[in-house]
């Protein structure tokens, strides 16, 4: 996920203009890089005939959840149950204070707090996505119980290293057999983030580390 802050006139936009003027002004796209986009769609092809959900920690204004519901509709193999989770209000303090004790920039901290449930929930309405569930929560603190029961594909976006160790620990027991989960952020050389997160969760469970197109990748 690039790291990016809400003009305030786009976010008064957002609650009160009609959905199409504000997309019109602010134009919705995936959040991951083209190739990563890539990878994710050439894993939820590849499950489609799965039973279970697809999930993604880290949704920010929802740009990847809609790009990839309607790409699978279109090839006639749609998402019967997505669920989108978010803070919907940026980092948690104690999180990113622990990612800036590893290197993550400071500048970095009030990032994505432009946003509201409310917000992502209305451009699903607006894009016709009923299958899309969007969830308030930070993973760190939300049950376990609250995620799908059943997941194939998750996609893991939110950046920091505690929230993607604490989620890969509540998702990846949640994976039905041959699912598949992507971290994202995870490019080489990375010293801090979700990389570091994704090596800790491999190694705790003694996983091998796998990596396309600076996504981490987790086999089940």
């Amino acid at each position: 996920m690039g790291l990016v802050k809400t003009p305030k006139l786009a976010k008064r936009i957002a609650f009160f203009a009609p959905m199409g003027l504000y997309l019109r002004f602010r134009p919705l796209g995936p959040d991951l890089l083209p190739e990563r986009l890539a990878v994710l769609m050439r894993e939820l092809e590849a499950r489609a005939s799965l039973p279970g959900s697809v999930l993604e920690v880290g949704c920010f204004r929802g740009g990847t959840t809609v790009h990839v519901c309607q790409a699978m509709r279109r090839a006639g193999t749609p998402i019967v149950d997505y669920m989108a989770i978010d803070t919907f209000g940026g980092f948690v303090a104690d999180q990113f204070d622990a990612d800036a004790d590893l290197g993550t920039p400071q500048e970095f901290r009030a990032s994505f707090a432009g946003n509201s449930r409310a917000f992502v929930a209305r451009t699903m309405r607006h894009h016709h996505l009923a299958e899309v569930r969007v969830v308030q929560g930070d993973i760190v603190a939300m049950p376990a119980e609250l995620l799908p029961e059943v997941v194939k594909v998750c996609l893991m976006d939110v950046d920091l290293a505690v929230p993607i160790e604490v989620g890969l620990e509540k998702s990846v027991p949640r994976m039905i057999a041959g699912g598949v989960v992507l971290v994202d952020d995870c490019s080489e050389g990375t010293r801090w983030g979700a990389r570091v997160g994704y090596q800790r969760f491999c190694r705790a469970h003694g996983l091998p580390e796998r990596y396309e197109a600076g996504l981490g990748l987790i086999n089940v």
